[in-house]
């Protein structure tokens, strides 16, 4: 190419084109050869190629190199480059050497050389490199001359001391001399700097030069010159002294807040660095280290800006943005604070700064200096004309604040949901927000009518308002009066503002001047009567005497008062009072009616449907229990402003009980807090405080005519630490108190709720099932209409009219014909499956780790001891799919063996970890599937067997939604075996005080309101004569009353209730008074009444002869035998049962005495009937079997099927994980005598604390001794035989599990142990002492008043120690191992 004109020439053996272009490149890079832009290379001819360059620079650069060595892949490359091109002869081998000139004459050698001009320049500038050469020409004898006018390079020779003579010496010589000449030139280099930058440096900075490295300039470019290593270390610190340039990218906004920080910084720091700033980017220029840290302090700076967030509303968002007020406050803030703040509006406003204190500070500015109000519009000024009038008047305002600068805005936001009302919507700067609310507030008073609320101060003057008005004289012209019971009771005071304000302050004026006084006349009647013919009589007297007359509703309290008084607001206070009367109750025939259900529920408290909840407190604090906070987390401040209310308007001791108004959103009526203490011990105060406020809160129900409540089991948590078993006994005594005092009113409900998933949730559930006090009165009867839970059992009807049921309870007491057993077929000691291969026995046991189990397979083992036909061997996998195929092979299997009935556990809900909901669904749906699809004829029972609370749970609400047909047997009346005592009929004042209605339970009130006390006093005396020239009276002595039965009272209290009269009954005398009429129809009923008692006195006779010596008795859902009223007892013993018998809880059923069965007739249900014939000198208790006459001892074994045989082993096996081998209930008749006795004695002596406090304990015992505990009972002089750490007396544990040590049940030869189930009379009681051989005195000044036993601690007992014989009888007998 044309422009390519200053060739050089080098030597190569045939070079590739990759070879070519790797050397072309080599040439282009000025810092490699020296060269720059250059052509391509080309072939000259032979071995020698041309490459031309474009500048003569460049090619002189090259040339001074001379040599240049190219690394390619063949090996390195060296080329000697040449200005001419010499054509290669066959004579003369090609050389790459620069050309030289040699001459020889007579006397010696000489040859020239052109070598760099630099090179030679240091030569001259360094003697130490020329000596160096010097030296090394020496030693083949020649000298070096440096010729710079040439340029040349002369060495001189003596040819007389050149090896081979003349001509042969000049030959060796000259290679002598080049060898020394080339090896001196490649240790040495000439480095060009052409950059401008490094030339500059090189220039400037003087430490570059020293003796071995010296720089000369050509062209204004300097040229490096040294020895080759030391030039390149130069070059090297010169790269790194180059200058350099750094861009960093910035977000404008932030650099703003820092910029003049940075840039104060880097001129004090680093003030060589070069800074320029550019759109959305820094760039910084000087040395790397400055650069490197300028840059670090940008980002140092940039993570110092703070940001805070503030949440204005959208308008006002909307109006900062669009205002121009951002960049005002942003040069405000640079101006004022010492840190500028930057402000972005978006969903909200953003501000950015250096300072916290220069972000708050313009935080509070603009709080202050904003401002959006929301007036709502009401009434006309809601709707045109006057709305367009308001917007005409905001709009002027707005425009003339707007004149100069966007100050406000206005804006119209009319009413959602089809509201009339409509919004204004001011937002702006705070002044002229203010001032256009001055406007409108202007405009809605001098223009606009408007509407007020005034509170009546009783919703009884609601509908005789306008009465009231015409009665005051108040006109309504312009203003409207108008009474309203939304959203309270009230009037709404209507018309233009400054006229509704006079009319409102004259009506409150006007109500406060009136006079009311009440009216109270005995019984019901009067108000009859004045509603009847009565009514234009009372009429005249409001008429005469200018006064309002309002009929009330009877009132059930003493607190009636018939003084005058003001019109006015009035609070009661929530604390309820001292003690509260008691409420009578009906009876049915010679029984009380039971009309009280119990409810055990699961689940939380606050969730309970009932009127009532009872809470407790501690401390007079709403949330210092965890049901107080959970009320607080779901009410909210609603509940705690009436709380708070209540609390400080009232004294609150222990055992009071706060009265609370519960807020709509809890379901509930009233809240009663009762305030308690801490635990301090069975006979603190803390005992005495709970059970006062248990008391009260049922008291309160009653009183206030609540039908449902609900308690919680207050004590055992981790503020008051009361024992559970404290707690539970503490609760259940006052909630079966009330159903044994007849007194529970129209409370039909009571709940314990039992919240669960807590470690002692079953504990406490198992404990409030198995209290004493759910049995029966001292007379036989049941307490409770019925006792249910959430755990009772479940039945429904599934495919093929199988019966599924689902029980809670353990599988090892079941008895149907297959048992399924849950097992891993690897580890068999543990869980159900230990406890089912206990009972089996060791057979079973070696067959079940003998067994090949394959996945999803049934394995199908003998029975053994287990009470059952076949077991069946599963393993769920924890897979809930295998666990559905295994249900619908357990019953196929049950088909082809014929069997009847199975109870399958929940399989891998337990010990496999799976989610019991799951294992429901996979449970159920294997029942369902296998039912539906195939046609059973021999599987008619198929019972879920489940332990544990939740997982029973989990089946139930799985069930419930699966199976329409599921149906909840709700028990009547659970009993546990109990002592039955006869029953003493009422007194004939018990029977006939439920017709009295006396003065403090029910009467007739009016009330009286007029304009003077006057003419209210005048009205009053008239409407009392008007009345009681319609009455009588009449009186019935106690022997005209005397045969009245139960059921004719009952008939006397309806026409009582239905007549209105009043009835007053004083030792056996009856005083009924009121209205003529209603007491001649009372006479006419008590005669005629008296009439048909004869002939009941021989039949009660009877009866009452019979229920002494024989008791019929009807097995109850859970197992327990419940005893029959009177009136059936006598049907069945004389076989008169052709129409139907009633149980205590009045349910009716059909008999079939040959088979000893009874049928409700409601549900259908089937259950079993007993006589027991009572001993001439002994009742036998209700859950005895029959004994002959003479028949002192008697031990029946009890059926694992048996309720009475799990209620005992569930409480065993609670602290006892070792398996039940039998239990057996020991009927000794002289020790059951002597028991009863003593219980008898301290039930008398402690009649007002609480009775003889029986409790079911456990005593571990020996072969050896059972049988004579079995026959005399327990003797307490064998005390010492263990220990005596408490006193010489017999010891009673708590828990079984201290019993069933070895110590205290010493195992037999096979390894299984025995313990009592003992009742315990344990009285009062107070701490054991080792020496002690009797309990110690109650007090010092009594000391034959002594305690009943003695405990390890008083606070918790866990054992108990008596010391009279006949304090404990031995009722069970568990066999276990």
């Amino acid at each position: 190419m044309e422009e390519f004109k200053h060739p050089l020439f080098f030597d190569a053996k045939d070079l590739t084109d990759k070879e070519k272009d790797k050397v072309r490149r080599h040439f282009q890079k000025r810092r490699d050869s020296g060269g720059g832009d250059c052509g391509m290379i080309e072939k000259a001819g032979g071995n020698t190629y041309t490459i031309c360059f474009k500048e003569i620079e460049d090619q002189e650069r090259v040339l001074q190199r001379k040599f240049h060595s190219i690394s390619l892949p063949s090996g390195d490359l060296c080329l000697n480059v040449s200005r001419s091109y010499c054509p290669e002869t066959p004579d003369q081998p090609s050389t790459s050497q620069p050309k030289t000139t040699t001459k020889v004459n007579t006397k010696g050698l000489e040859k020239i050389f052109k070598l760099d001009i630099f090179l030679m320049y240091f030569l001259r500038d360094n003697p130490k490199a020329y000596k160096l050469l010097q030296k090394q020409l020496s030693c083949i004898g020649c000298q070096v001359q440096l010729d710079f006018e040439e340029e040349e390079t002369v060495v001189r020779g003596d040819i007389e001391k050149g090896p081979g003579g003349a001509f042969g010496g000049a030959e060796q010589w000259e290679l002598q001399v080049d060898r020394v000449l080339i090896n001196f030139t490649e240790r040495y280099l000439c480095y060009h700097v052409v950059e401008l930058k490094k030339a500059k440096i090189l220039l400037q900075d003087l430490s570059f030069v020293t003796d071995d490295i010296k720089v000369y300039r050509e062209g204004g470019y300097p040229v490096v010159v040294g020895e080759t290593e030391a030039v390149h270390e130069k070059i090297a610190i010169l790269e790194k002294s180059l200058p350099t340039r750094k861009e960093l990218p910035i977000v404008e906004k932030l650099f703003k807040l820092v910029e003049e920080e940075f840039s104060r910084e880097m001129f004090a720091k680093y003030p060589e660095v070069k800074i320029n700033i550019g759109s959305a980017m820094v760039t910084l220029e000087g040395s790397d280290k400055e650069v490197q840290s300028g840059a670090n302090t940008l980002e140092e700076l940039k993570k110092k800006v703070k940001e805070k967030r503030v949440k204005l509303s959208t308008p006002l968002m909307t109006f900062i943005g669009s205002s121009g007020a951002v960049s005002k406050y942003q040069t405000r803030f640079q101006q004022r604070l010492r840190d500028p703040v930057f402000l972005e509006v978006g969903s909200e406003l953003v501000m950015s700064s250096l300072s916290s204190d220069a972000l708050d500070e313009a935080e509070a500015t603009l709080q202050r200096d904003f401002d959006v109000a929301n007036v709502e519009l009401q009434g006309a000024l809601a709707a045109p004309p006057d709305l367009d009038g308001l917007k005409e008047i905001l709009f002027k305002a707005k425009n003339e604040a707007n004149s100069r600068e966007f100050r406000v805005d206005v804006s119209f936001i009319p009413g959602t949901g089809g509201t009339p009302n409509t919004k204004v919507r001011l937002v702006g700067y705070r002044e002229n927000v203010n001032k256009l609310k001055e406007v409108l507030h202007d405009y809605q008073i001098n223009q606009i009518g408007t509407q007020e609320v005034l509170n009546l101060p009783n919703p009884d003057l609601l509908d005789c308002f306008d009465k009231i008005l015409g009665m005051i004289g108040m006109k309504q012209n312009k203003v409207t009066l108008k009474a309203s019971l939304f959203p309270y009771p009230c009037v709404l005071v209507s018309g233009p503002c400054h006229l509704v304000k006079e009319a409102k302050q004259g009506l409150i004026s006007a109500l406060a001047s009136l006079t009311s006084h009440t009216l109270v006349l005995d019984g019901p009647g009067a108000l009859q009567y004045f509603q009847a013919e009565g009514k234009v009589g009372k009429e005249l007297v409001e008429s005469s005497f200018q006064v309002i007359i309002k009929e009330q509703q009877g009132v059930h309290s003493a607190n009636v008062q018939s003084k005058p008084r003001s019109i006015s607001s009035h609070v009661t206070s929530g604390l309820a009072p001292g003690p509260l009367p008691i409420l009578h109750c009906n009876t049915v025939g010679n029984q009380v009616a039971i009309k009280t259900s119990l409810e055990i529920k699961l689940g939380s408290l606050i969730d309970a449907q009932v009127n009532v909840l009872v809470v407790p407190m501690l401390n007079k604090n709403l949330t210092s229990t965890k049901i107080g906070k959970r009320l607080f987390q779901k009410a909210g401040n609603a509940i705690k402003s009436k709380f708070d209310w209540v609390a400080v308007n009232g004294t609150v001791a222990p055992g009071d009980v706060l009265q609370v108004d519960a807020p709509p959103s809890l379901g509930v009526s009233k809240l009663f807090f009762i305030e308690c203490l801490p635990w301090d011990g069975v006979r603190g105060q803390s005992v005495k405080a709970l059970g006062n406020g248990l008391k009260r809160c049922l008291d309160l129900c009653v009183q206030q005519g609540y039908s449902s409540v609900a308690f919680p089991i207050i004590g055992p948590g981790v503020v008051l630490k009361y024992p559970m078993k404290e707690a539970i006994q503490l609760l259940m005594e006052n909630i079966c108190q009330l159903g044994l005092s007849a007194s529970s009113g129209s409370l039909t409900t009571i709940q314990i709720v039992i919240k669960p998933g807590y470690p002692d949730s079953e504990e406490c559930y198992q404990d409030v099932c198995r209290h004493p006090g759910l049995n029966v009165n001292q007379g036989g009867q049941a307490i409770f209409r019925s006792i249910t839970s959430d755990l009772d059992d479940i039945t429904m009807t599934v495919g093929s009219g199988v019966k599924l049921q689902l029980v809670f309870g353990d599988i090892t007491d079941e008895t149907t014909d297959a048992v399924v057993n849950t097992t891993d077929f690897v580890y068999f000691q543990n869980g159900v499956c230990k406890d089912i291969l206990t009972v089996a026995g060791a057979d079973v046991e070696a067959e079940l780790k003998a067994a090949k189990y394959t996945r999803g397979d049934v394995f199908v083992s003998q029975s053994g001891e287990f009470p059952c036909e076949a077991l069946f061997h599963v393993c769920g996998q924890k897979d809930a799919v295998v666990i559905e195929q295994l249900v619908i092979r357990i019953v196929e299997h049950c088909e082809s063996f014929g069997f009847e009935s199975v109870a399958i556990p929940a399989i891998c809900a337990g010990a496999g970890g799976l989610d019991p909901c799951v294992v429901a669904r996979a449970v159920l749906r294997g029942v369902k599937d296998a039912t539906s699809s195939f046609g059973l004829n021999s599987l008619t029972d198929i019972r879920l067997v489940l332990l544990k609370i939740n997982v029973f749970l989990a089946f139930k609400e799985e069930a419930m939604q699966m199976f329409f047909t599921a149906v909840i047997n709700k028990a009547s009346v659970p009993q546990l075996p109990h002592v039955q005592q006869q029953q003493h009929p009422p007194s004939v004042e018990a029977d006939l005080s439920i017709i009295c209605n006396s003065s403090t339970s029910q009467q007739s009130v009016f009330r009286f309101l007029g304009l003077s006390g006057k003419d209210v006093d005048g009205a009053m005396t008239k409407l009392t004569d008007l009345y009681q020239t319609q009455c009588s009276s009449q009186t019935f002595r106690k022997e005209e009353l005397k045969d009245l039965t139960q059921d004719d009272v009952k008939d006397l209290k309806q026409l009582v209730e239905t007549e209105g009269l009043y009835v007053e009954l004083s030792q056996g005398t009856l005083k009924v008074s009121g209205l003529n009429n209603g007491v001649i129809k009372v006479m006419q009923m008590i005669n005629a009444s008296l009439h048909g008692n004869l002939r009941r006195e021989v039949r009660v006779r009877e009866e009452e002869d019979l229920y002494a010596r024989v008791a019929w008795c009807i097995l109850g859902h859970r197992g327990n035998w419940e005893r029959l009223p009177k009136t059936a007892n006598h049907s069945l013993e004389n076989n008169d049962v052709g129409g139907r018998i009633v149980d205590a809880q009045g349910n009716k059923w059909t008999v079939d005495l040959p088979r000893m069965e009874a049928t409700r007739c409601l549900g259908g249900q089937t259950t079993k009937l007993k006589r027991l014939e009572h001993l001439p000198d002994f009742t036998l208790p209700l859950y005895w079997d029959n004994m002959a006459a003479g028949e002192a001892l008697k031990t029946v074994e009890l059926l694992p099927s048996n309720a009475e045989y799990r209620t005992v082993k569930e409480a065993f096996k609670r602290t006892v994980g070792k398996t039940v081998l039998k239990i057996e209930r020991l009927q000794n008749v002289h020790l059951r005598c002597a028991y009863e006795a003593q219980k008898k004695q301290i039930s008398d002596k402690y009649k007002q604390q609480g009775g003889e406090c029986e409790k079911l304990l456990y005593h571990g015992t020996t072969q050896d001794n059972c049988q004579s505990i079995v026959k005399t009972g327990f003797n307490r002089r064998f005390s010492g035989q263990n220990a005596t750490s408490y006193g010489k007396g017999t010891y009673f544990a708590v828990n079984a599990n201290y019993s069933a040590q070895p110590t205290y049940s010493k195992p037999a030869a096979d390894g299984s142990q025995l313990m009592f189930v003992a009742r315990v009379l344990t009285g009062i009681y107070t701490q054991g002492q080792q020496n002690m051989r009797v309990p110690p005195p109650v007090s010092n000044q009594e000391g034959h008043d002594r305690y009943d036993s003695v405990v390890d601690r008083v606070d918790n007992p866990q054992m108990y120690v008596v010391f009279h014989d006949n304090q404990a009888y031995p009722d069970y007998l568990i066999t276990f191992k």
